[in-house]
């Protein structure tokens, strides 16, 4: 784990150096910024003497890995004055810095080294990213519900036919567009509710880390995934943008299995305890189509697996 961190800065234009207590001294010419990295099982009495040495940084920040997790009092008996320390609880993924800083960008390197990526790029000015895919989704989702309202109710069949519903006997009849239009369709309030809830917390999460075209290939992908598996597996009417939900879940699953640090850090354990719940609400739930789940699960995993060998993801 330790050495893929060390390979990351090493490509990303960093200058490693071996030090006593197997510490690790990472400085970027350009940056004029040092980093300190190494167990806390071997945290020395005093950090200045690693660092005299280096007359180009401005600024030093520690990263104390922990592989074993950390407790506050880890981080009250260990006191260095002038350096910033950042505890990094390996098991859980957390970063506690000390002394209490708003400092913002070791977190964000950090987190691009658990991804894998490259970390220290000078760019002058970050664009901040806006997830607008997720949020026009939403906006399609919430305007059609709104519609059907006023077409008479979103829980009455007709309304569902209307609007583009999944019906197996008119999709037989040749009206295959209904496997795309079902996924803007919600029946009922809590119906959309839910499925809003769970796309506001997944749409821009997944749009930042896959960007935004494959973003928009993984949600429409997956949903018709699941339309296509209700479509072979149910005969009862349905809609619904669960199969593209599931389809980010799976979309992320793959992604925290390709990174290493990342499922170690509970990020991947947590996606799989989020599929099982909701598997398991739909199997002791009437009305809730578990194929579509299902198909979009697999979409979103199978399509994220085939972008992922075409270039490499965000973040």
């Amino acid at each position: 784990m330790f050495a893929e961190i060390f390979n990351t800065l090493q490509q990303s234009g960093w200058k490693l150096v071996t030090l006593e207590g197997n510490w690790v001294s990472a400085t970027h010419e350009s940056l004029k910024r040092g980093l300190l990295l190494g167990n806390i099982s071997n945290l020395p009495q005093d950090f200045r003497p690693l660092i005299q040495s280096y007359g180009n940084p401005s600024q030093w920040d520690v990263i104390v890995f922990c592989p074993n997790g950390i407790d506050s009092s880890d981080l009250k008996k260990n006191h260095f004055p002038g350096v910033q320390l950042w505890y990094w609880d390996i098991q859980q993924g957390n970063l506690f810095p000390f002394p209490p800083t708003n400092d913002p960008l070791i977190p964000k390197w950090l987190k691009q080294l658990a991804n894998g990526n490259d970390v220290g790029i000078n760019k002058r000015v970050e664009k901040q990213f806006i997830p607008f895919l997720s949020y026009i989704f939403l906006g399609i989702n919430l305007i059609v519900f709104i519609l059907m309202t006023l077409a008479g109710g979103s829980t009455e069949q007709r309304v569902l036919i209307a609007f583009g519903a999944k019906v197996n006997t008119l999709i037989q009849a040749g009206e295959v567009w209904r496997l795309l239009t079902s996924t803007f369709i919600h029946i009922g309030y809590l119906h959309l509710v839910f499925n809003l809830y769970a796309l506001w917390s997944l749409g821009p999460f997944s749009e930042e880390r896959f960007g935004h075209g494959r973003f928009f290939v993984i949600y429409i992908m997956s949903g018709l995934g699941g339309s296509i598996a209700s479509f072979f597996f149910s005969s009862a009417l349905s809609a619904g943008a669960s199969g593209a939900i599931f389809g980010l879940l799976g979309s992320l699953l793959y992604y925290s299995l390709k990174r290493p640090l990342l499922w170690k850090s509970g990020f991947g354990m947590n996606l799989v305890i989020v599929i099982l719940i909701n598997f398991g609400f739909g199997l002791t739930q009437p009305g809730i189509d578990n194929f579509a789940h299902l198909g979009g699960l697999l979409m979103g995993i199978i399509t994220t697996v085939l972008l992922s060998n075409q270039s490499r993801f965000n973040t």
